[in-house]
């Protein structure tokens, strides 16, 4: 099964990423460890909730732009797709993260 990417899957890759953040930050806030150690499970972080979900369900696996893909009308649609699936990813990140954080507002 190939995941299409959409405006839907777009949206659902920055509410995964929204909704996982804040408490991976609160919980490696509480955590004592070693500078190596805390990079290491940011780069764990960061690879399963924001660079595979983006990779997969906002680009798409397609082949990559031509170098002079501004002259080609068809490069210049597909770069508008992509464009607009990110807004989404973005607006959807940006609206779960603010209803989240009312929900839970920050420990002192």
């Amino acid at each position: 099964m190939s995941i299409q990417p959409s405006l839907k899957t777009a949206a659902a890759a920055g509410a995964w990423l929204a909704l996982w953040a804040m408490p991976f930050e609160r919980w490696m806030d509480k955590q004592a460890l070693s500078p190596l150690q805390g990079n290491i499970l940011f780069l764990g972080f960061a690879l399963l909730f924001f660079l595979l979900p983006f990779y997969f369900l906002v680009l798409g696996r397609q082949a990559p732009f031509a170098r002079n893909w501004m002259a080609d009308p068809k490069e210049r649609a597909r770069y508008g797709v992509i464009a607009k699936r990110m807004v989404a990813w973005f607006l959807s990140a940006g609206v779960v993260l603010t209803i989240w954080s009312a929900i839970f507002p920050a420990a002192g």
